[in-house]
């Protein structure tokens, strides 16, 4: 029969086994609810503002979340969305544009990128729908040419180059020609991710190149 001091042992070792999993199960959690993405809202009756900060990927239910605030809030007179997101679907970035085009046509709408936050690759043509874009100078923005993934394990497809540079042309034109950004800045920054290459630029650099993408730093 097991000595007390045994017993005790033991159960100290059943005790760190049960906290490390828990912190282990947490991160999982942490992990998979970053990769969803999530919407705060905040809403100043005072500025008759609301704040929307959106982190994570540029997918479902993004459009869904902001569909749902801006309902819930169609009375205020500004929105103002601040994105954190390392990129993700072209066809839920194209329903969240399409749905901030219409927010646009009634209400004044900002977009924001804080400092040292991301937002790259379908985050940017979500940003470039505010009428007043914003960034932190040390916001960092990430351009590269349309990838083609397959639809279940999101693993690349190998397609041709040619077929890239066309999907990313039509992209550009599809999203950031309406919105104003230099064709000259288009024209350098495409044939620099030319061959798969991301280009990272902070909000600063996107000013000094009059580039259009951003409207000004803080």
């Amino acid at each position: 029969m097991p000595s007390r001091s045994l017993n005790r042992i033991l159960w100290g070792i059943a005790l760190l086994a049960i906290v490390y999993f828990g912190f282990k199960a947490r991160d999982t959690l942490d992990a998979i609810f970053i990769g969803v993405g999530t919407l705060d809202v905040r809403a100043d009756p005072g500025e008759d503002t609301v704040y929307l900060t959106w982190r994570g990927r540029i997918a479902a239910p993004m459009e869904a979340r902001l569909r749902e605030a801006f309902a819930r809030y169609d009375s205020a007179r500004t929105f103002v969305l601040a994105l954190a997101s390392p990129g993700g679907s072209i066809d839920q970035g194209a329903r969240v544009v399409g749905l901030l085009r219409q927010i646009r046509e009634t209400h004044q709408l900002e977009t924001v990128v804080e400092a040292g936050k991301p937002c790259a690759s379908m985050c940017v043509p979500v940003y470039l729908q505010g009428t007043r874009r914003t960034a932190a100078a040390s916001a960092r923005f990430m351009f590269h040419e349309v990838s083609f993934r397959e639809e279940v394990s999101n693993d690349e497809v190998n397609v041709p180059e040619s077929a890239k540079s066309s999907e990313t042309d039509r992209l550009f034109a599809r999203f950031f020609v309406p919105a104003g950004v230099s064709q000259t800045w288009i024209d350098k920054v495409r044939a620099e991710m030319t061959g798969g290459n991301d280009i990272w630029l902070t909000g600063r650099e996107l000013v000094d190149q009059d580039s259009g993408v951003v409207q000004s730093v803080f």
